[in-house]
């Protein structure tokens, strides 16, 4: 994962759940980190459990690489800002987690349930946009060691 340009800075809650849904992008280090997360929990769903550590290192490993890209891509926080206790990394792990889960096995499912996922997918996102506005305002912090 290469270091932000001013060009290129963390993209927003659309892009990021297209890449999740695996739909075609623009080449942004962050948004493939997201492709390749929600394919590793898809990948996850039919692996043993003997067979997870490889996929959950590689998970970890793109989770420090989004945080680190946050880290170098948005302005110092004041000294007063809220510490938030999650990363935008694990924010998007778990965004493509419940993406996978959202559009690859409930696409048959019932209009209701299809529903109720998108609605988790959304407050997810929308949770996702917030922190992000947030650093770009440099109102919060992200814990320490968050790389």
């Amino acid at each position: 994962m290469g270091f932000p340009d001013n060009d290129r800075m963390v993209p927003g809650r659309d892009l990021l759940i297209a890449a999740c849904r695996g739909l075609p992008h623009d080449d942004h280090p962050m948004l493939d980190a997201a492709g390749e997360l929600a394919q590793l929990h898809e990948i996850r769903e039919r692996t043993p459990v003997c067979e997870m550590d490889k996929l959950d290192r590689r998970r970890a490993k793109l989770v420090r690489s989004i945080n680190l890209w946050v880290m170098l891509a948005m302005p110092l926080p004041f000294g007063a800002a809220a510490v938030r206790n999650e990363t935008v990394g694990e924010i998007v792990d778990r965004l493509a987690a419940i993406t996978t889960q959202a559009f690859v096995p409930l696409a048959q499912a019932p209009d209701a349930v299809f529903y109720d996922a998108w609605v988790r997918v959304n407050e997810l996102a929308d949770h996702y946009q917030d922190l992000v506005d947030e650093l770009r305002a440099g109102t919060r912090r992200l814990p320490d060691g968050t790389c």
